[in-house]
């Protein structure tokens, strides 16, 4: 049994499906994804769906995720988005393209999806061979750790998802991970932001991990096929896997 993380998959199903089939993952093993699954690619729902319906595989909330619990129904309903984020979801972050996806689910399956959403993590402690590794899509509080989504506060949530020491506007220092006994493994900021250079795999500082491949560049920017895609990281031996949008032409 081997364990994996990949994050900020963005839509990009097929290459979600890519690197699965890249790291031979059998039903055997366990994949974390943590986090910004959906938005700005068309395959976002398909991405959740998967995941959900899968029993060796689980979500971390991202921001995105968050953006959408603070702009669709709970109830499933779609005539109308009544959440405080719907314009910076819609509009702002690429949202539209995983809203109309949505939309085309059955309400129960809507149903279904959201109350699985509401019950994910915001972060993860885990064990892999006496290794601790917290889990999380961007930053880290103690007090939260391993605790659902539906029970922590708007402004709790907002901090861990989308502050980080890899963006002046939202920043956070490095220093209080590299303060704690763990290896964190992250995604939200896409390690061609932070390297300056092509991807090549995981961005690695202290005890920190970032896995952004840069799916959300696909949309966003004109650079070379070769230069953005997913990283899936292998927590038994630290060993990482990229598939990048060439590999899937």
């Amino acid at each position: 049994m081997a364990t994996y993380c990949i994050s900020d998959l963005h839509g990009q199903l097929h290459i979600f499906e890519k690197l699965l089939e890249k790291v031979s993952f059998s039903e055997n093993d366990f994949l974390y994804v943590l986090g910004d699954a959906i938005d700005r690619g068309d395959g976002g729902i398909d991405i959740l769906l998967k995941v959900m319906e899968s029993e060796n595989m689980d979500l971390v909330i991202g921001n995105h995720e968050f953006m959408m619990l603070n702009s669709i129904a709970l109830d499933g309903s779609t005539d109308e988005l009544p959440g405080r984020n719907k314009d910076l979801w819609l509009y702002r972050n690429g949202g539209l393209v995983t809203f109309n996806a949505y939309r085309n689910l059955s309400e129960d399956k809507r149903k279904e999806l959201i109350d699985w959403l509401l019950s994910r993590h915001l972060t993860k402690m885990i064990d892999v061979n006496g290794n601790a590794f917290c889990l999380t899509h961007s930053y880290f509080n103690e007090e939260y750790i391993e605790k659902e989504f539906k029970d922590i506060d708007y402004d709790t949530i907002w901090n861990i998802v989308w502050n980080t020491p890899y963006r002046y506007d939202i920043y956070v220092p490095v220093s209080d991970y590299a303060a704690k006994p763990w290896t964190f493994v992250i995604g939200h900021v896409p390690v061609q932001r932070i390297a300056k250079e092509p991807l090549s795999g995981a961005y690695h500082e202290e005890n920190i991990y970032v896995i952004d491949g840069g799916c959300s560049y696909r949309e966003t920017m004109r650079i070379g096929e070769n230069e953005y895609g997913g990283i899936c990281i292998r927590l038994d031996d630290m060993k990482e896997t990229v598939v990048t949008f060439e590999d899937i032409r």
